[in-house]
């Protein structure tokens, strides 16, 4: 690996997403064995079997989705001056679309499953920004500096808490809603992802993921731990403002973690290796493939009754390893290299 190729990589986004491809896999093996309320195609049937950390699977899941959100933003705006409308557009059909769908037809064949819901997402946010650039022909000038300051995020807060409210008037968290037995969505994080994606977009324009101000950092750091403290000792959820509340601090509490988790990887974990550097590239790959073989694996080991917390690691591993090296193989072809 040339040296002049990894200084061309954000080396911090590389770790992050190597990391959060792990993350996602302990996630969706761990969720069956807790009583977070999400939809799933797995049920342990032996006994004991279970695992107190939902507080664990909530924060992973509050946090890593508007990371992967934020970090897709981040790649959009070049990727569009390069290429233009009909490619970009092209590009994002091949790369999220096609395996999106590829996907969801082998899992039709195990078990209805819908986790490419977040390329069905990306794929109409960068459609929307494809469509307002070619629309209104507007491009922020290289050089041009915007500060990411205190106010900006208070501004963002409001926004999103403005969103956020109208949308959960309607929906709640969990609820997903299938759409000509293809799309799936889930509403209430709509406007939490969507303001996440266009935050990374601003943030590849300005330079936001690498402030220098330490002073930045101290008021983000601030604003999470009041926004924790506040959701300590909010009024109840069964009480209707406190419901609202909640609604609120939920969707900016995970936007700030997001950027601060960013912002610490840029600035602390920025030295890579041909091993992260691999699995970093193999991300996207690891992702479409990890569900089917999760399914196949959970199946077939349902009655295994030895060791639980050993059985658990024994398929984390499992089904880490053989998804990066499926998805390892399948980029050595060419033709497969073009979707994944």
């Amino acid at each position: 690996m040339a040296t002049e190729n990894i200084l061309q990589r954000n080396l911090g986004l590389d770790n992050l997403k190597a990391l959060l491809s792990i993350v996602i896999i302990i996630l969706h093996v761990t969720v069956p064995y807790t009583n977070v309320n999400i939809p799933w195609f797995y049920e342990p049937e032996l006994p004991n079997e279970t695992l107190p950390i939902n507080p664990i699977i909530t924060f992973a899941r509050n946090c890593g989705m508007p990371i992967f959100f934020m970090i897709s933003g981040y790649f959009v705006p070049a990727s569009y001056d390069k290429q233009g409308f009909n490619t970009f557009l092209w590009k994002k059909i091949k790369r999220l679309l096609i395996p999106a769908f590829t996907i969801w037809a082998i899992c039709l064949l195990l078990y209805p499953m819908y986790h490419v819901w977040f390329l069905q997402w990306l794929f109409l946010f960068c459609l929307l920004y494809a469509l307002f650039r070619l629309i209104t022909k507007w491009r922020i000038k290289e050089g041009k500096q915007l500060e990411l300051s205190i106010f900006f995020l208070i501004g963002l807060f409001l926004i999103m808490s403005f969103f956020t409210l109208i949308i959960r008037r309607e929906y709640y968290i969990n609820q997903f809603i299938l759409v000509f037995n293809i799309f799936s969505f889930e509403p209430a994080k709509m406007a939490q992802y969507f303001f996440a994606f266009y935050f990374g977009i601003l943030a590849r324009r300005f330079d936001w993921f690498t402030p220098k101000s330490k002073k930045l950092v101290i008021e983000v750091i601030a604003v999470i731990i009041i926004t924790f403290i506040i959701r300590k000792i909010r009024i109840t959820e069964e009480n209707y403002i406190g419901s609202r509340l909640d609604a609120i601090l939920e969707t900016s509490f995970s936007l700030f973690e997001s950027l601060l988790v960013i912002w610490i990887f840029n600035k602390f974990i920025n030295k890579s290796n041909r091993f992260v550097k691999s699995i970093a590239e193999n991300s996207f790959g690891i992702y479409l493939i990890h569900l089917p073989i999760l399914y196949c694996v959970q199946t077939y080991t349902k009655m295994w009754e030895f060791y639980f917390p050993l059985k658990l690691v024994l398929i984390i591993l499992f089904v880490a390893f053989t998804a990066y090296m499926a998805s390892f193989l399948l980029r050595k072809i060419k033709f497969f290299r073009n979707f994944i």
